[in-house]
C-alpha cells in the first residue's frame, strides 16, 4: 500500500465524484465577506470596528464594540479581511483591514495592566504589522498560548524581533513548568485547586507552549538548545495522555474528561502543531526527538479531524446545519478540523486530503442559509459572531482556503509558515 493510500485511509475519505464544489464554496466566501463589510462600525476618523459579544457563564450577554483581540475583537476580523481581500481580490475588505491595522496599531492601551497576550491581548495585533515589524516585548503571569508567555514568545518569533527579550521567556516557561514522570507540564499558578491542572492542547496546553518554543527555536539559533530541550519535554509529557482509540488528546479542564476534536483543545489543535513541527523539520531546523513519532501523532489528529469533519458535514446535511455545534468556526466548531486537515495536504503532500475537505465544506454550505450571520457560531447565544476563532472572519479563512489553495495562510496556524507554495 502506497504512502498516499496510507494518508487517504487516515482521513477516511468517502467517495468523490466528479462535481466541482470550488464555485459553492467560494461564493460562500464571498458572502461571509460580505457580512464582514456591511457589520463594520465606522467612527468619526474613519477607523472600523465590528461588534462582538459579553459573555457570560450561561451564554452571551450583550454586544460590545471596541474590543482590539484577535481572539473574538478588531485584530481577528482584520487579519482575516487582510488575507481574504488579497485572495478574493475584494477591494472592500483590502480597504477595511488597511484602515483597521493602522488603528489599531496606533491606538495602544496605556493600562499597565492590559492584556499581553497572543489570543486576547497585544501581541495578536502585532500580527497585523506589514513584515512583522515592531513586536511588542510583553510579559504575562500565564504560560499558554492564549493570554500567556507562549503566546507572547510565538509573536516574538514570527516578527523575528526582540531576541533577547525571547530568550527571557524561554528561561522562564522553564522556571515555571513541573517536571512530570514523563517530561515536563505547566500548571497555571494564577488558578487554585484542579482549575490550575496542566493541560494538553494548543489553546491553554502543552502543544501550544512546544508550537511557541519550537518556532523560537527556528529563528534563533542561539535559543534552539534550551528551547528545543523544553519543546521535546512537552511533547513528551502530552504523549503521555494520547489515546489514539479514544481520539488523540483529551480536554483536562475541570468536569468529565472528554477527548475533541476541537482546535483550542483536542485534536485539531494538537495536529497543527505537529504538522507544523514536520515543515519547520522539513526546511533544516534539527529536533532533539523522533521525527518519526511526530508524524505518527500528526497522521492520527489528521485521521480524527477527517472522521470529525465528514460526520459533520454528513449531518448537517441529513439534520440541517444547527445541528453542528460550533458550525463551521475555527475554535469551537469544524472549521479548526477542517483546517488541519488543508494543511495536511500541503505537508504530507497527499492533494485528496484538501479534496475531502472542499467536499465537505460544499455540504455544509449547500445545506446552510444563505446568510452566514444566520450559521452556527461558536458561542452560546452570540448570534452573527464576526470574530477569527469563534465566528464567520476564521470560517471565511477556512472557506477560501478550500476553494482557492494556497491563497491564503493556514488559519490553524494563524499564518505561521504564510501562504504555502503547491507541491512538486
Amino acid at each position: 500500500m502506497s504512502a498516499a493510500t496510507n494518508e487517504m485511509e487516515l482521513v477516511g475519505m468517502r467517495s468523490t465524484d466528479p462535481i466541482d464544489h470550488h464555485a459553492p464554496v467560494l461564493d460562500a466566501a464571498h458572502r461571509c465577506v460580505d457580512l464582514l463589510v456591511r457589520t463594520a462600525v465606522i467612527d468619526d476618523t474613519g477607523a472600523p470596528t465590528w461588534p462582538s459579544w459579553e459573555m457570560g457563564p450561561e451564554g452571551a450577554l450583550g454586544v460590545v464594540a471596541g474590543r482590539r483581540s484577535l481572539c473574538d475583537g478588531d485584530a481577528g476580523v482584520v487579519w482575516a479581511l487582510t488575507h481574504l481581500g488579497t485572495a478574493l481580490n475584494r477591494a472592500d475588505a483590502k480597504e477595511l483591514a488597511a484602515s483597521g491595522a493602522e488603528m489599531l496599531l496606533r491606538a495602544r492601551p496605556t493600562d499597565p495592566d492590559a492584556p499581553a497576550g497572543l489570543l486576547v491581548g497585544e501581541a495578536g495585533v502585532d500580527l497585523l504589522r506589514a513584515g512583522g515589524r515592531g513586536a511588542v516585548a510583553g510579559w504575562s503571569d500565564g504560560s499558554d498560548l492564549t493570554d500567556g508567555l507562549a503566546g507572547i514568545l510565538l509573536s516574538l518569533a514570527l516578527s523575528r524581533r526582540h531576541e533577547s527579550h525571547a530568550a527571557a521567556v524561554v528561561a522562564e516557561l522553564r522556571h515555571r513548568s513541573r517536571v512530570e514522570p514523563w517530561g515536563r507540564s505547566w500548571p497555571d499558578a494564577r488558578l487554585a485547586g484542579e482549575a490550575a491542572h496542566p493541560l494538553c492542547g494548543l489553546a491553554h496546553g502543552a502543544s501550544g507552549i512546544a508550537w511557541a518554543l519550537t518556532e523560537a527555536a527556528a529563528v534563533w539559533p542561539s535559543l534552539s538548545g534550551p528551547a528545543l530541550e523544553l519543546a521535546a519535554e512537552a511533547l513528551d509529557w502530552e504523549a503521555t495522555w494520547s489515546e489514539p482509540v479514544r481520539g488523540g488528546w483529551p480536554d483536562l479542564r475541570e468536569g468529565e474528561v472528554t477527548w475533541p476534536d476541537l482546535w483550542c483543545h483536542g485534536s485539531a489543535g494538537a495536529g497543527a502543531v505537529r504538522l507544523r513541527i514536520l515543515e519547520l523539520v522539513a526546511a533544516g531546523l534539527e529536533v532533539p526527538w523522533s521525527g518519526d513519532t511526530t508524524r505518527a501523532e500528526a497522521e492520527l489528529a489528521v485521521q480524527r479531524c477527517g472522521r470529525a469533519m465528514s460526520e459533520a458535514a454528513e449531518q448537517a446535511a441529513s439534520s440541517g446545519p444547527e445541528s453542528v455545534a460550533g458550525g463551521w468556526t475555527l475554535c469551537h466548531g469544524v472549521g479548526g478540523a477542517a483546517g488541519v486537515v488543508a494543511l495536511a495536504a500541503d505537508v504530507f503532500d497527499v492533494p485528496e486530503h484538501r479534496e475531502q475537505a472542499l467536499a465537505a465544506a460544499t455540504d455544509f454550505v449547500a445545506a446552510a442559509p444563505t446568510d452566514p450571520g444566520a450559521w452556527p457560531c461558536g458561542l452560546r447565544g452570540a448570534d452573527r459572531d464576526v470574530s477569527l476563532l469563534t465566528g464567520v472572519a476564521g470560517t471565511a479563512v477556512v472557506l477560501a482556503d478550500l476553494a482557492l489553495p494556497r491563497s491564503v495562510p493556514s488559519v490553524v496556524l494563524l499564518g505561521a509558515g504564510g501562504v504555502r507554495a503547491a507541491s512538486g
